[in-house]
């Protein structure tokens, strides 16, 4: 019986057969003058722009038969398992994390979340603003 081959980079120059990427989403929103440098950005982006160019990359990927697999897809449908699910909030909503004020809530209105949406704002993170109403997905 032949073992299943374990994803890693074999070789530098090899063929690129299957990689995972990240559309550039709610993150992009976050950026401000005041926290670029810190989240290691050299500038505020473009979000719309940086979308086009990243369809247009993953397009060019699929182009030359490589399977492309989109994080936030793949942590979406992770999500949706109630168990990975639970997992992931354990880690994410703790006093250390997010302080002892907001676990309760944020906690709660991550479980209220489709793991599409929930996704996303693990990735683009949960501002003030975002806290004053319903969290839900936002348009592209």
């Amino acid at each position: 019986m032949n073992p299943i081959p374990s994803p890693g980079v074999e070789s530098e120059v090899g063929r690129l057969r299957e990689v995972i990427v990240h559309r550039p989403g709610l993150e992009l929103s976050r950026l401000t003058p005041g926290n670029v440098a810190e989240l290691l950005f050299d500038d505020i982006l473009w979000a719309k722009r940086a979308r086009e160019e990243h369809d247009a990359f993953v397009g060019t990927l699929e182009d030359y038969g490589v399977e492309v697999h989109h994080f936030g897809r793949l942590l979406a449908e992770t999500l949706d398992i109630g168990a990975a699910r639970a997992a992931v909030l354990d880690r994410v909503c703790t006093p250390e994390a997010v302080g002892p004020g907001l676990v309760d809530r944020l906690r709660a209105v991550a479980d209220d979340l489709d793991g599409a949406t929930l996704a996303e704002y693990l990735v683009g993170g949960v501002v003030k603003a975002d806290l004053a109403g319903p969290l839900h997905r936002r348009p592209d």
